[in-house]
């Protein structure tokens, strides 16, 4: 079609209109932070400072080099977005808890996936959404609910304990991230929705292979990587199509697996307080106080509200593998320590010898009397926490200090460089479980500490966690001495794109039976 009315040609408008507007909407926003005042590494068009990561998400080295020449809050651009990069303290603390109420949401709604059920997560959820949700799952995690828990996580870790005795037979060496991921799922169906898949007999059940999938998901796919630059461009189609980060079978296979305990609590009527009956009795509160309707508008802050059937399975999706992958984390990388640290491991063998000396099971209260053993833990978590960033955003405009952070600012939080600090933790790359010692943690700002996150926003199956991770390990450690695989490397070598924690080739160990194993 000829455009005769144009004084020059269409092609010519073209190449004089496409630099300009890749400047307006590629170079110019690029200067935001120079114009703040906020220092950070050189951005570039479209990719912003993606190039940070090209040595993975776990260059410590890195991360910490950035904090020493741009300071703890600095500027950097994920592909066109912009974030401050926060490590310094006082931040910290108004970020996660003076002015918490000013950063409740993890992700804006601008570049949050909307596709169901996924996006009905508790992670996901922003505002009086989250703090609604989050007291209608609370109560699945008070003491009283983690007692009844014991027998159950215990049964599972006795079946832990043959495992690795069937497996490291004649002195062979075993993956004992491997067997703590089967141990942790099946603690975390049984406990939280009532359900024995034995998964420790059956390495190859889907549940296994569905969950592989999803923590699959790193910057190598093109997917992920996508999005990540262009999230604005790349949102609406995928909302359009139904496309989650996550793979399609693996989101409907838990759908579907969630659907059925829907139905079988329905027509079974209430079963055992455990998550599953805590969102399906939401879930039946909204069914008699108005169907479908409802909206996070008509709800009241901060109390339970009725679960729409996309919420149970959106929550009940993400907190199996919440309670699958990060767990068997804690548990896999703090035997990697101890098998490394022979004297820390005599001293939590002569710990756990001495709560055992007259139970039979790891019940609540030896739990809370392993002392020690939560100090390696914990210093295990700052080592090598399950996740390297946390995320805030701006729900307001708000000062902190001498910086006013803009509405939908995204607030990135690296964990590794706060875990590596020098000046928090002396000697940082050094195991040393005596940094959690009760009078220590009682001198150490709360957000020194954030493998689970700090403030009220912080992982709602911390508790949980730590107590299926404890239960695990003075199991484990009641009948065996632990040693790495001669095979094994040190230091132990990370999936470098994950955004979880993962052994790139698995955590090897040989054991040796005591002779004083408990029978």
């Amino acid at each position: 079609m000829a455009l005769e009315f144009l004084p020059i040609p269409l092609s010519w408008l073209v190449m004089i209109l496409l630099p300009v507007l890749f400047y307006i909407y590629c170079v110019h926003p690029l200067s935001m932070f120079k114009k703040m005042g906020v220092e950070g590494p050189k951005p570039y068009p479209v990719i912003g400072n993606f190039l940070e990561f090209k040595n993975g998400l776990w260059d410590i080295e890195l991360q910490t080099s950035r904090v020493k020449e741009f300071g703890g809050v600095y500027g950097v651009f994920g592909g066109m977005r912009p974030a401050f990069v926060v490590t310094d303290r006082e931040f910290l603390r108004e970020i996660f808890i003076k002015q918490f109420h000013n950063f409740t949401d993890r992700s804006a709604s601008s570049t949050e996936l909307e596709v169901r059920p996924v996006c009905r997560g508790l992670a996901n959820l922003r505002g009086d959404d989250w703090k609604n949700v989050r007291a209608t799952l609370s109560p699945a995690f008070t003491g009283g609910k983690l007692k009844l828990m014991t027998d159950i996580i215990n049964q599972c870790a006795d079946q832990l304990v043959d495992n690795i005795g069937e497996t490291t037979r004649n002195g062979a060496a075993c993956d004992i991230k491997e067997h703590s991921s089967a141990f942790t799922m099946d603690a975390i169906a049984a406990v939280g929705f009532g359900t024995d898949i034995n998964t420790q007999e059956t390495p190859d059940h889907p549940f296994v292979v569905n969950a592989k999938k999803a923590f699959s998901v790193n910057l190598k796919n093109p997917l992920v990587l996508i999005y990540l630059l262009l999230p604005k461009l790349v949102k609406p189609i995928m909302e359009s199509l139904q496309v989650s980060l996550l793979p399609r079978d693996c989101v409907n296979f838990f759908s579907s697996i969630f659907t059925q305990l829907m139905q079988q609590r329905q027509t079974g009527g209430q079963g055992r307080v455990d998550m599953m009956q805590l969102m399906m009795d939401a879930h039946t509160m909204k069914e008699e106080e108005g169907g479908e309707g409802g909206t996070a508008s008509g709800r009241t802050r901060g109390k339970k509200q009725a679960l729409t059937r996309d919420d149970v399975l959106g929550n009940g999706f993400q907190l199996i593998l919440a309670g699958y992958e990060t767990t068997a984390s804690m548990i896999s990388f703090t035997l990697y320590q101890l098998a490394r640290h022979p004297d820390v491991q005599d001293r939590v063998v002569q710990e756990v010898d001495q709560v055992m000396k007259d139970r039979d099971t790891v019940d609540y209260e030896a739990c809370k009397q392993l002392e020690y053993l939560e100090m390696c833990i914990m210093e295990n978590l700052r080592i090598y926490p399950p996740g390297n960033r946390l995320a805030r955003v701006a729900t307001a405009d708000t000062k902190i200090q001498w910086l006013t952070v803009p509405k939908g600012m995204l607030m990135d939080i690296p964990v590794l460089p706060i875990h590596y600090d020098p000046q928090r933790y002396p000697e940082p790359h050094k195991f040393i479980p005596e940094r959690f010692s009760k009078e220590e943690r009682q001198k150490r700002d709360p957000c020194d500490w954030m493998p689970f996150g700090a403030g009220p926003r912080n992982c709602i199956g911390m508790r949980l966690a730590m107590m299926e991770a404890k239960i695990a390990l003075a199991k484990i450690l009641s009948n065996y001495r632990i040693a790495l695989a001669p095979d094994m490397e040190v230091p132990v070598q990370l999936s470098k794109f994950s955004g979880f924690l993962k052994p790139e080739h698995g955590i090897r160990i040989t054991v040796q039976p005591r002779n004083s194993a408990r029978e």
